[in-house]
């Protein structure tokens, strides 16, 4: 009896990710009856964490590749030569911001505040109290940067000459403006992904890449020099952070619009007192911290790599541009859709189901990174060079690159699994102790990265560093997971997690197999050809594995599909 209802507590959790209304709770062989209320919480997940996941995949997609392009741009124009190394010191702290704010990092510590709390008009209240705090707050750690810019350039980049600081400093003022308005984007992003809005913030980056492709666009047109250049992409992300933060600001007065009478009065318009909403903002940096830490570590893997030489930190930021694609489209999407359900079941106590759907969300998580890491780490060379090898962007950039995206390529799956964690951390409010991991994470990829650059031979010092940062992850990653199974113990973990686990290296190393051999066999075409033939055959080798080692979600999925397909057959 008991194999039979874990059994049927796993289906549910499944049913949940595919989009299928949940079963009744089973303990002790009996079904308990829910309350209608929650039922009908269940029920509001209509299409379910993989159906939502998908659409935020698809609209990532779009992002990402807006961001390849304008990576490519950046690099067709300027190289990797000092100019780069400026301007991506420059750009180094908005992009983290960037991720941290506007791209889920701090939103999912306010998506967990605002799920299935309070109606309206309380979130709307929330809102405008945080709203002005967050942007004076904001502005005011701009002010300061602003004045200290060329200082903080050289702190975080010791490697770089005087000149090349002061230059990088006077990039760093023009992006400054992206950083309020990437927070009051974040705080959008928070209400809409707690009532299960993801389409609109899922595009706003789009807009962000559409601005500075088009700020690439005016350089080339007015025949700007390098310098200009580098000023008119960091001009072109401070106009691209205010329109993400408008996209959303319409969609969310839209969402939280009130009516202005009801019953023949008028509404009183409700507030948030000043204490709490003081309490929340001091609370938010420990709940985005740990989110934050890929972003940290990549921010700290800056220090060594501005001390291995020339160019490397330029390939380091090229690298991580083109590891967004996947580390978005896997773990990000998969975490921020499944926040909202988990938020929902630990403050109604259902740790069991709890359980059972963060484990589900963690068996996806590894399916789709472990074989994009493997697969990534067999096109690198081509990848790069086909994207980035153009104009002033020469072989030995290439040659850089391509080895901090190998170096890099290990902390895939790391990021996909932790995002995961993160999401079921912070519905449980474990955030003080997930925070301590994120803070964990940039020092030990300092201290990593210190010692590979000494013990490494100076072509491969720029890829220690991007190792040290792969590295720091995977540890955050270790510690999160351990956390995770004291927030909501689920016997089931313990017994998937290994069997599994082994399974899917086994199919992560087919799909490299089939990629890099594909590459090699093809080592006569050009980069374009070698690149779409690799992933081609990557992507036909992935679903014969699964078959392969008997996955037992996959099989699952496939005979729910076919039985929807035989009903709907059925009713025609």
């Amino acid at each position: 009896m008991r194999r039979h209802d874990a059994g049927t507590a796993e289906r549910t959790a499944d049913d949940a990710m595919a989009g299928v209304r949940p079963l009744p709770s089973v303990a002790g062989g009996r079904v308990k009856p829910r309350p209608e209320k929650m039922r009908s919480q269940s029920g509001r997940s209509a299409g379910g964490i993989l159906s939502a996941a998908a659409a935020l995949g698809g609209c990532t997609v779009l992002s990402r590749l807006l961001g390849l392009a304008r990576d490519a741009a950046t690099a067709w124009l300027l190289g990797a030569g000092p100019v780069a190394d400026a301007l991506t010191a420059a750009m180094r702290l908005p992009h983290i911001l960037r991720r941290m704010l506007a791209e889920g990092s701090l939103s999912m510590s306010l998506t967990a505040r605002f799920a299935g709390r309070g109606d309206a008009e309380e979130t709307a209240a929330a809102v405008r109290a945080l709203a002005w705090r967050l942007g004076a707050v904001l502005l005011a750690a701009c002010a300061a940067a602003a004045v200290l810019a060329a200082p903080f350039m050289r702190l975080l980049a010791p490697g770089l000459d005087a000149a090349s600081a002061e230059f990088a400093g006077q990039l760093l003022r023009a992006c400054l403006p992206y950083v309020p308005a990437a927070g009051m984007a974040a705080l959008c992003m928070a209400v809409l992904h707690a009532r299960e809005r993801f389409l609109v913030p899922a595009l706003s980056p789009v807009l962000f890449n559409i601005c500075v492709l088009t700020a690439a666009v005016l350089a080339v047109g007015c025949g700007a020099d390098a310098t200009r250049t580098a000023f008119a992409l960091a001009l072109g992300m401070s106009c691209g952070g205010c329109a993400q933060w408008l996209l959303q600001q319409v969609a969310v007065a839209r969402l939280l619009r009130r009516p202005r009478r009801r019953a023949g009065r008028t509404i009183a318009r409700s507030s948030l007192p000043s204490r709490e909403a003081w309490r929340l903002l001091i609370q938010l940096p420990a709940g985005a911290l740990a989110a934050s830490a890929p972003q940290l570590a990549m921010l700290a893997a800056m220090w060594p790599a501005s001390l291995a030489g020339e160019g490397n930190m330029a390939a380091l930021y090229y690298a991580e541009r083109l590891l967004e694609l996947p580390i978005g489209l896997v773990g990000a999407c998969l975490g921020m859709a499944a926040l909202p359900h988990l938020t929902r079941l630990a403050r109604a106590d259902r740790w069991r189901d709890f359980a059972l759907l963060r484990d589900a969300s963690l068996r996806w998580a590894i399916r789709l990174s472990l074989p994009a890491a493997t697969g990534l780490a067999a096109v690198s060379g081509p990848l790069v060079d086909c994207l980035l090898g153009h104009g002033a962007f020469d072989a030995n950039a290439v040659r850089l690159t391509a080895l901090a995206v190998l170096a890099y390529v290990p902390c895939l799956p790391a990021c996909a699994v932790s995002r995961c964690l993160l999401a079921s951390c912070h519905a449980a409010g474990r955030r003080r102790q997930a925070a301590l991991t994120g803070l964990l994470t940039p020092l030990l990829t300092l201290v990593a990265g210190l010692l590979l650059i000494r013990g490494l031979d100076a072509p491969v010092r720029g890829a220690g560093a991007a190792a040290a940062a792969s590295l720091a992850l995977w540890v955050q990653t270790g510690l999160l997971w351990r956390m995770g199974r004291d927030a909501a113990a689920s016997g089931d973990a313990r017994r998937w997690a290994l069997r599994f686990c082994c399974s899917q290296v086994g199919v992560a190393a087919l799909v490299g197999l089939a990629a890099g051999a594909t590459s090699l066999l093809a080592g006569a075409l050009p980069s374009w050809g070698r690149l779409g033939l690799s992933v081609a055959a990557g992507l036909l080798i992935w679903p014969p594995a699964l078959l392969l080692v008997r996955d037992r979600d996959i099989c699952r999925l496939g005979r729910r599909l076919l039985r929807r397909n035989d009903d709907s057959r059925a009713s025609l």
